[in-house]
């Protein structure tokens, strides 16, 4: 694992997302707002992101602070 990522898995929701920027924000009880970049998406056929859907996702440490990686939805059952 490199340095500056955290192993654990974490829940936060959508803040916002654009798809035509290719970045947004997730926010967490643990982090706040963490920064997401189109980069740190797990494929999972077409998953568009809504504000407000949930998501898990691991943490790593940015050049502007936390960045989310690892990021997907959580399937509603």
């Amino acid at each position: 694992m490199a340095e500056g990522q955290t192993k654990s898995i974490h829940e936060g929701r959508i803040k916002w997302y654009s798809e035509k920027k290719g970045f947004g924000f997730i926010t967490s009880e643990e982090f706040g707002d963490v920064f997401l970049h189109r980069s740190g998406v797990k494929k999972f056929g077409y998953f568009g992101f809504q504000q407000d859907d949930p998501v898990t996702f691991q943490v790593k440490d940015g050049p502007k602070g936390k960045q989310a990686f690892d990021v997907k939805p959580v399937k509603s059952t």
